[in-house]
């Protein structure tokens, strides 16, 4: 049956003939030989709709890996569970963290939005780990994604602790890795950690240096443009041949990758179904 992705939540929407949503966050429904496993969630608003325009039924979903704990990729675990009664989540261990983004001295909340507690009575089974999981044959996470070359995550991004406030590395930053029929597709949350990263260290697992596909953000919105250079030189070694990206990918970013890497560059958006 191969492998089959599908655009749930996205900042934009496709234009067609079904009524769909846009909203600030991600969500992939990614069918392996049938399975359902939900990456990630988005805000919640967009899901639920978008999931019935487009035939999915989120109460088959009984696996959802979370690619880290930011409110627009884990806040709809609730409505999710309300909706389906209870299910896995695969992520890191650090997704509870009280995360924040700072902009000079104004500080916002920015984590999941609920206590792990109140998650837990609705009948989700967190399965957390530092390491890779595997899944289903040919599905597994990336775990914790070690910094390995230039990349580092921005300094906006702060945590809560014991000993006050702190810079956020974002352990908790995780990937999906597909071996499919046509090669190895990376399906990624924000790329937070570094999109050149996280392909070393998928590489690194699987033996695989030649990427086929990656699907979703880059984090690279507020990047400049020497900054988008050293990242578009740095993934043509991965031969890539197909990178649909979006979310927090910014504008410049899309445009650069086309630049680079021409007709291999897609915009995502809701709706998008793509098979390998």
């Amino acid at each position: 049956m191969g492998t089959k992705i599908t655009t749930l939540v996205e900042n934009t929407v496709t234009a067609g003939l079904v009524p769909l949503l846009g909203e600030h966050g991600l969500s992939f429904l990614v069918e392996c030989d049938g399975k359902p496993i939900l990456f990630d969630a988005g805000q919640g608003l967009a899901l639920p709709g978008n999931a019935r325009s487009l035939g999915v039924d989120l109460k088959s979903i009984d696996t959802v890996v979370l690619s880290h704990g930011h409110y627009d990729h884990a806040k709809g675990l609730k409505p999710l569970a309300e909706i389906n009664g209870g299910f896995r989540v695969i992520g890191h261990d650090a997704i509870f963290e009280e995360k924040l983004a700072c902009l000079g001295t104004d500080c916002f909340p920015i984590g999941i939005g609920s206590t792990r507690a109140e998650l837990d009575q609705l009948g989700i089974d967190f399965q957390l780990s530092k390491e890779p999981v595997e899944i289903a044959p040919g599905v597994m996470t990336t775990g914790e994604i070690p910094f390995t070359s230039f990349e580092t995550v921005e300094p906006m991004f702060f945590k809560e602790a014991a000993g006050g406030r702190l810079p956020d590395d974002l352990p908790d930053d995780n990937a999906l890795i597909l071996d499919t029929a046509q090669g190895t597709v990376v399906v990624l949350g924000c790329a937070h950690r570094g999109v050149v990263n996280t392909l070393h260290h998928v590489a690194a697992l699987t033996g695989k240096k030649k990427i086929h596909a990656i699907l979703g953000g880059l984090h690279l919105f507020l990047a400049d443009p020497a900054r988008l250079d050293k990242v578009c030189e740095a993934l043509a070694p991965f031969e890539i041949d197909r990178m649909i990206v979006g979310h927090c990918t910014g504008f410049a970013a899309i445009a650069a990758l086309y630049q680079k890497f021409g007709n291999k560059v897609t915009p995502n958006s809701v709706g998008i179904s793509v098979g390998f």
